[in-house]
């Protein structure tokens, strides 16, 4: 829930719906979303952590301006004014259905697991954590299998899709060609107003460097891959999208292996946000594809070989399987040979 009011206030922020000075209270957003106070909270402080609210004196969260403090001129949001937010629409004003409430988190960690091999989904596990019925966690995961982020094996084990060195070059291929007419579409139809705070924070964060954080990073490639290319008025384009993005440009668990890659990380969204403030939006569109180059197959590459050899801190329900006779983690270390449609790591 929380990963999902993050996204509903994040995109509004990112389409200039929510601007610098307005300020948000948890009580109104939860009132406005028909939902608990700490998943609001929780998202509140996420967009705290990626630089996009301020905790401000007292209980409110007010949105950054470019120079990153809070400004000086505050507007609360009240309760109608949020329910307005076009992002906020999808909630209609009503309770999420039950497998929704907890969708996106779940699937955003199985996209997260998917660097560690077919890692094991316990049904049960999803269901004590989230406080749901077993239906429930298995609605999510049969939905989830919809977009191939998991499978069914052998045995009728649910398994994570693998993130192997060929998937991933698969997967920028596909992102290659289609995010850079995304984000055309997206800035032709002028939906997205916030380039130079994008600029402004991604040359503060580079000139911060090596005290950059993955969570950073994170936050900036979920801003322009997802938060910006979702305002492509295609939604075909978007769905095409989802698994990559996922497994790529969302995934925490990555970029806290691959910290080597970080200044060139920043280096190439600096070159997309400048032509995006300078309304050069064949320039972004050509700085993007070039940002999703075959080169950074590499990357996943060096993380995977990592978190082979590391422990993972991963939710109770993904599990890696105990009775491979292997020491921690050991069918990593054998290129995770376990099903077919895994191949060993290709190294140039």
């Amino acid at each position: 829930m929380h990963f999902r009011i993050r996204g509903v206030i994040a995109e509004a922020i990112v389409a200039g719906w929510l601007v610098p000075g307005d300020v948000l209270f948890e009580a109104t957003v939860a009132e406005a979303l028909l939902t608990s106070r700490t998943p609001v909270r929780t998202a509140l402080e996420l967009l705290r952590e990626e630089g996009r609210l301020v905790k401000l004196p007292g209980r409110g969260y007010g949105v950054i301006g470019r120079d990153g403090a809070a400004p000086q001129s505050q507007r609360r949001i009240g309760r109608e004014a949020f329910v307005a937010l076009p992002s906020a629409s999808e909630f209609g004003g009503r309770a999420p259905a039950a497998w929704s409430r907890i969708y996106a988190e779940v699937e955003a960690e199985v996209g997260g697991g998917a660097i560690f091999g077919p890692l094991r989904i316990i049904e049960l596990e999803i269901a004590k954590i989230y406080g749901v019925s077993r239906t429930v966690a298995r609605d999510v995961l049969s939905r989830i299998e919809r977009v191939g982020l998991i499978y069914k094996d052998e045995r009728n084990f649910w398994r994570v899709t693998p993130l192997t060195a060929e998937r991933a070059s698969d997967l920028y291929e596909l992102r290659r060609a289609l995010e850079p007419v995304a984000l055309r579409r997206a800035a032709e139809g002028g939906r997205y107003h916030a380039a130079r705070d994008m600029r402004d924070r991604l040359a503060r964060a580079y000139n911060r460097l090596p005290y950059v954080t993955p969570l950073e990073i994170c936050a900036f490639e979920r801003e322009l891959h997802i938060d910006l290319i979702s305002l492509c008025d295609n939604p075909e384009i978007i769905q095409a999208l989802r698994v990559g993005q996922l497994q790529l440009a969302a995934n925490r668990q990555l970029f806290a292996k691959m910290p080597h890659g970080f200044r060139q990380i920043l280096s190439e969204h600096l070159a997309v946000a400048d032509r995006l403030a300078e309304n050069d939006i064949g320039g972004a569109a050509e700085a993007l594809r070039r940002h999703l180059s075959e080169a950074k197959v590499a990357y996943i590459e060096h993380a995977a070989e990592i978190a082979a050899l590391t422990p993972a801190t991963l939710p109770p329900y993904l599990q890696f399987d105990s009775d491979d006779g292997l020491p921690y983690g050991g069918y990593r270390r054998t290129c995770l040979s376990e099903i077919d449609a895994v191949r060993p790591f290709r190294h140039a």
